[in-house]
């Protein structure tokens, strides 16, 4: 039985898998160019997992990436200290691990034991002093095709917020012309696409409050550094009337 909803607005918050469903099974989306672009995108597998360990480990640094450590995977990781980052593990006994293999899709059959044991392993590595703590608990969740794959080319698919149906928004790190922090993956860029996205909703139906949303802080000087060679380098291009997939 086909149920209908009434919307002043809708805001499709999310990812591409998702986004890639609903496209083929709407043909008003469907029909929209912007929309059948989505299909071009491609995401990625994620294993997500924490570990509670026996004793509190003092980090050099509260966060650190994993790359190189799983070739034949080809994954990468993020690892966090929420001891540093969260309040609500600020006292804890022990030390509290997040971390996240990206690309994980050579590691999604293994046992979450497996999967805990590399983490382990791979913690060591970075941090010696991990060696001498043990795992009390742990969580392990997979989670298929669920992260944006921003691969070379991917940004020409990708579509901005507001829509050619005046009343449907998108959010999500996926979405495009937002001057907000990293133009890709990132939790708080697809946050901040929700409130910006929110906002959208309010300046069209003209009532509720706008969303305030805070400035980044200013880039690292090498980071900065980079970027506007990138921007020159781009510039130079487009004089030329050249285009690469890769700036």
């Amino acid at each position: 039985m086909e149920v209908t909803y009434s919307a002043d607005a809708i805001v499709f918050a999310i990812g591409i898998t998702g986004m890639q469903k609903l496209v083929t099974s709407v043909p008003a989306l469907a029909a929209a160019p912007e929309f059948r672009a989505v299909m071009n995108l491609k995401s990625i597998d994620v294993i997500a997992t924490r570990l509670w360990l026996d004793k509190k480990v003092q980090t050099k640094y509260p966060a650190n990436v994993l790359s190189g450590f799983e070739p034949q995977a080809q994954a990468g990781a993020t690892y966090f200290h929420l001891n540093d980052l969260q309040d609500e593990y600020a006292d804890a006994e022990g030390s509290v691990i997040t971390a996240d293999f990206y690309n994980a899709s050579a590691l999604m059959p293994l046992s979450d034991e497996a999967v805990v044991a590399r983490i382990k392993r791979h913690l060591e590595t970075c941090e010696p002093q991990f060696a001498s703590t043990r795992v009390v608990d742990s969580a392990v969740l997979r989670f298929p095709k669920a992260v944006t794959h921003f691969s070379p080319g991917s940004y020409a698919s990708r579509p901005y917020q507001s829509t050619s149906i005046p009343n449907v928004f998108l959010a999500g790190d996926w979405v495009k012309g937002v001057p907000h922090g990293a133009n890709g993956l990132s939790q708080e860029r697809a946050y901040v696409t929700g409130l910006m996205a929110a906002n959208l909703v309010v300046s069209r139906l003209g009532q509720g409050e706008q969303a305030s949303i805070l400035d980044t802080e200013e880039d690292e000087p090498h980071v900065a550094a980079g970027k506007q060679v990138i921007r020159t380098a781009r510039e130079t291009l487009d004089t030329l009337g050249l285009r690469s997939p890769f700036l």
